[in-house]
C-alpha cells in the first residue's frame, strides 16, 4: 500500500510529512535509522538510546558490506567510501570476530560492547541523522538554518513543535550516545498497526538508493541479508503448514495445480516477496515446488486464485484455533511473520465466519496487489 493510502489516526497525524521523511537522501542513513527504530518498536520498546538505534543500523548494513562489498553512499575524490556505516562495519570487522552472515542480534551485542572502536563514526552520525529525519515536519527551518548545528537548541525546538504538531518522536537530552529517542504515544499505534507497510516502504526506498550507488550489481535486493536469515524467517511458517497439512489429510491441495501437497512444497509469497519485502503469514501459502520457480516474481490472477488462497488461510486459522500443537507453532511465528497487530485482532481469531475472514483478508491484500500491478508486476500465466 502506498504511503499516501495510510489512513489518519486519532490525533490527525501528519502522514504527508511522515511520507516525506525519506525524500532527497544524500546518504543512506535515513533508511537505516528509521528501520532500526521500527524494529525496536516491533519489540515493544518506545524509548531507546542513540547507541541502540545505531547498533541496529550497523547490524543491518553488515552483510551487504562484508559479503558483497556494496557501497552505501558516495565515494570521495580518491575513490574511498565516505559512508559512516561502511566505515563502522569495516573497522569493527577488523577488531571483532563476527561472521559475514552472523545473526542480527549477535552483531548488535558485539557492536554495543565494542562501541569505542567506532566511536568517531557513531558521534558523527549522532550530529545530524536523528534530527534531520524530522526535517519534513519542520520545513520552516530550511536545510541551512544554523539551528541544525546546535543539538541542544534543536532538541528544545522539537519539544516546542511537538506540543502543536505531534512529531513521531522527540529526543531526550543526555550525554553523547546516551541521548534517548522517545516515540510519541500518539504515533505508536500507527507505527505498530502499519509495521509491515512502513518497513516495506523503507526497504523499497533503500533498495532504489543503493541500486543507484551500485549500478553494476545485479539482484541487489537479494544481497541485503543472509540467505539463512531468509530461511530462518520461514522456518516456523513451514512447521505450521506441515502441521496443518498433516491434520487436514492428504486432500490438502496446491491452489494452483489442484494436486495434493504432502511434504514436497515451497512456501510461496502470494504477492511476490520482491514487492512486499516481508514474510507475513497472511501472504504465505504452500505451493508445488516446481510451480513456485515458474511463478517467480509474478502475481497470480486474483479472480482465479484468491478464493482458493483464502480457503487455505481459513483452514490454517481453524486448525490453529482447534489444535494445541498448531497453536503453539502459530505463536512461534509471531517474531518474524506476524509483525502487524491487525492479523491477530481481525483475522486469526476464534469463531470468525468464513465470509468475514475473506473480507478482512481481501481488504488488506487487494490494495497491495493493485499497487504491485501499478508498479509493473506481471500476471502469472500457467503453461500446463
Amino acid at each position: 500500500m502506498p504511503m499516501n493510502e495510510l489512513y489518519f489516526y486519532d490525533c490527525n497525524l501528519n502522514i504527508k510529512s511522515f511520507a516525506g521523511m525519506l525524500e532527497n537522501p544524500t546518504q543512506c542513513y535515513k533508511f537505516f535509522w528509521l528501520d532500526s527504530i521500527m524494529q525496536l518498536v516491533a519489540r515493544g520498546e518506545n524509548e531507546f538510546t542513540f547507541l541502540e538505534v545505531f547498533a541496529g543500523m550497523i547490524a543491518d548494513a553488515w552483510y551487504a558490506v562484508k559479503e558483497y562489498h556494496l557501497k552505501l553512499g558516495p565515494k570521495s575524490a580518491d575513490g574511498t567510501s565516505e559512508n559512516l556505516l561502511e566505515k563502522a562495519v569495516n573497522k569493527l570487522s577488523k577488531n571483532v570476530d563476527v561472521k559475514n552472515d552472523e545473526a542480527r542480534d549477535i552483531i548488535i551485542e558485539k557492536i554495543k560492547s565494542n562501541s569505542k572502536c567506532v566511536n568517531a563514526e557513531l558521534q558523527s552520525l549522532a550530529k545530524n541523522v536523528p534530527y534531520r529525519l524530522l526535517s519534513s515536519f519542520v520545513q520552516e527551518l530550511g536545510g541551512n538554518n544554523p539551528l541544525w548545528n546546535s543539538t541542544g537548541k534543536i532538541i528544545d525546538y522539537f519539544e516546542i513543535v511537538n506540543t502543536r504538531l505531534c512529531l513521531p518522536y522527540v529526543i531526550k537530552q543526555a550525554r553523547g550516545l546516551d541521548k534517548k529517542v522517545i516515540i510519541n504515544k500518539k504515533w505508536h499505534n500507527f507505527l505498530v498497526d502499519n509495521m509491515v507497510t512502513i518497513r516495506g516502504w523503507i526497504k523499497l526506498k533503500k533498495i532504489k538508493y543503493l541500486q543507484d550507488r551500485n549500478p553494476g550489481v545485479p539482484g541487489l535486493i537479494y544481497k541485503l541479508e543472509p540467505e539463512k536469515d531468509k530461511e530462518r524467517k520461514l522456518e516456523n511458517v513451514r512447521k505450521l503448514w506441515d502441521c496443518v497439512i498433516d491434520i487436514n489429510g492428504v486432500g490438502f491441495a496446491d491452489i494452483y495445480s489442484g494436486q495434493s501437497i504432502e511434504n514436497k512444497y515451497d512456501i510461496d509469497h502470494f504477492i511476490p516477496w520482491s514487492y512486499v519485502a516481508n514474510d507475513e503469514l497472511w501472504n504465505l501459502i504452500p505451493m508445488d515446488r516446481n510451480l513456485n520457480s515458474a511463478k517467480n516474481n509474478k502475481l497470480p490472477d486474483l479472480n482465479t486464485y484468491y478464493k482458493k488462497f483464502c480457503d487455505k488461510q481459513y483452514t490454517l486459522n481453524e486448525t490453529v484455533q482447534a489444535n494445541e500443537k498448531a497453536r503453539d507453532l502459530f505463536e512461534k511465528c509471531k517474531q518474524h511473520n506476524l509483525n502487524s497487530i491487525w492479523p491477530l485482532e481481525e483475522l486469526y481469531i476464534q469463531e470468525i465466519e468464513k465470509e468475514k475472514f475473506s473480507n478482512v483478508l481481501y481488504g488488506r491484500l487487494h490494495p497491495i496487489y493493485e499497487s504491485a500491478m501499478t508498479q509493473g508486476y506481471d500476471i502469472w500465466e500457467r503453461n500446463f
